[in-house]
């Protein structure tokens, strides 16, 4: 049995896809930075936002296996553009 210090942060279905185009956006500005001196603060920026609304999805709830799998498909490993076509939720 775990102790709950405190609640949980509730999160509407459309507040968690926002979330969740929130990091894939964010991934997708760090995959297009520039590389070298320039884009390194820009970078940093992006993976603290990331941070931030992954610990936001963690406090409401959302198991880590999910968090998971998104990132995951973010990161274009999702078989939905390879052979073969499935789609995961995430699409």
């Amino acid at each position: 049995m775990q102790l709950e210090l405190f609640p949980w942060q509730y999160l509407s279905a459309s507040d968690q896809v926002h979330v969740l185009t929130e990091i894939r956006r964010s991934y997708w500005h760090i995959r297009n930075l520039r590389n070298g001196r320039f884009g390194q603060a820009a970078k940093r920026r992006y993976y603290r936002r990331i941070a931030d609304q992954k610990k936001r999805l963690q406090l409401a709830g959302v198991p880590k296996r999910e968090i998971l799998d998104f990132l995951a498909c973010c990161r274009l490993q999702c078989k939905a553009k390879k052979q073969p076509f499935s789609f995961c939720p995430y699409c």
